[in-house]
């Protein structure tokens, strides 16, 4: 599952915010060592300047007092007189060392005047308490940060994505048709702006295109009714003159059969164009007496064929309310298409679940399996018209025929071993 840009942006926030305190924390971690060593440095360095200039007047006494402490080891003597913690220091010497529970500051230094060495501890132990305390207080002020951070970075993000969340919806919210509704451009940044102004310009367009495609669809019906009316006539003026021979009139029902044919298909196509639901049409319709009423049209027109297509139906008296014109127009451009593309014979089985038509050939280009497939999968009707059109016109009619009746269509196997298609009938009666 996609995360929502809020999402996204929230945490790109708090991670911004939380690097930034985390970096001020160090920051504020290394000034204050600073200035504890500083401070420490620059006293025990007075201190020991201070007890360096007794040494030369000879008024030095060692000192221990609660917080600090001084001794002088004369050269010759050994170090055993000497604390524990001042013993084996190569000096000068300068770091702090843990005595028990007690944290000293240990100075030493090598004297040539008098000579011998001076050594200098100072008691931190309560400064590093107070140091702990200071961590302390900073790791709840980082949390408090983090804590305060969370909520202005989901706030900042949901305000951010505000302008973003609107455009969605208005976008989601246009349905498509001759007049869609405009998004709105009073958007307070002006990048909003001229995304609402950009896609009202495509609906413009859209529009126009739609309105063309009506016009063409309309002036498409003009034209093609006309020759068929004037086709018809003729074929009346014929039957009426009763001067044509018995076999001149079998010729003249073919044409007859084959004029009204063209008539439902081309209703049927307009329709198509047009994008029409209408229910007007649909019949209760045996499957069988259809598909064989289609391959024997295909015969009549291309005698060489006969006897190519064979049925078998493994559910004797399917009944389908449906178009029957739709149908037989699925079924002859997918066995046109069998018969057009292989040599070897057709089978037709009527299933209970739908039709299978097979063939024996060498299979379908792979893309055009990959479109019918693409095209089965839930999308928009734009994508799936555009897809479409990659493949061939007959496949075309038979996929949109399919959404007309809300039938399914897929290719059940495409390789060396030939090529099946399944239609999947969902409206049995």
């Amino acid at each position: 599952m996609k995360s929502s840009l809020t999402a996204r942006l929230t945490g790109t926030l708090f991670v911004l915010i939380a690097a930034t305190a985390a970096a001020s924390m160090v920051i504020v971690e290394q000034f204050v060592d600073d200035i504890e060593d500083t401070i420490l440095d620059l006293e025990l360095k007075a201190d020991a300047d201070y007890f360096k200039q007794q040494l030369l007047e000879n008024e030095f006494r060692p000192v221990k007092t609660g917080r600090l402490e001084a001794i002088f080891l004369p050269e010759g003597v050994e170090e055993s007189v000497l604390p524990d913690y001042f013993q084996g220091r190569t000096l000068p010497f300068s770091r702090e060392v843990e005595v028990g529970e007690t944290t000293l500051l240990i100075v030493g230094e090598q004297l040539n005047e008098p000579g011998g060495k001076l050594f200098l501890a100072q008691d931190i132990t309560i400064m590093e308490n107070r140091e702990f305390l200071v961590q302390l207080v900073l790791v709840g002020v980082a949390a408090g940060m983090l804590l305060v951070g969370y909520f202005i970075a989901r706030a900042g993000a949901r305000y951010l994505v505000r302008p973003f969340k609107m455009l969605t919806r208005e976008v989601l919210g246009t349905e498509p048709g001759s007049s869609m509704p405009r998004m709105t451009t009073h958007y307070r940044d002006q990048e909003f702006c001229d995304i609402a102004e950009a896609f009202n310009r495509f609906l413009s367009e859209l529009e126009k295109h739609i309105e063309r495609e009506k016009s063409f669809v309309k002036l498409a019906s003009h034209e093609l009714r006309t020759p068929l009316a004037v086709m018809g006539g003729a074929l009346n003026v014929l039957e009426q003159r009763q001067s044509l021979s018995e076999a001149d009139q079998k010729t003249l029902g073919r044409l007859r059969r084959a004029m009204q044919t063209m008539r439902d298909d081309t209703e049927v196509l307009l329709e198509l164009a047009r994008s029409e639901a209408s229910s007007d049409g649909a019949r209760i319709i045996v499957v069988k007496d259809i598909i064989q009423n289609t391959i024997d049209d295909l015969e009549h027109g291309h005698p060489g064929q006969a006897g190519r297509i064979t049925i078998f139906d493994d559910s004797p008296d399917l009944r389908i309310r449906t178009h029957p014109i739709l149908v037989r127009m699925l079924l002859r451009n997918l066995l046109q298409n069998a018969i057009r593309h292989t040599q070897s014979p057709v089978e037709v089985h009527i299933l209970w679940s739908g039709i299978l038509i097979k063939d024996f050939g060498s299979g379908l280009p792979e893309t055009v399996v990959e479109t019918l497939r693409l095209s089965n999968e839930p999308r928009d009707a734009v994508s799936k018209t555009d897809q479409l059109n990659n493949t061939t016109f007959g496949l075309l009619i038979v996929r949109l025929v399919c959404e007309r009746l809300g039938w399914g269509i897929r290719v059940a196997q495409s390789d060396d071993r030939g090529t099946e298609f399944l239609i999947e009938i969902d409206n049995r009666s």
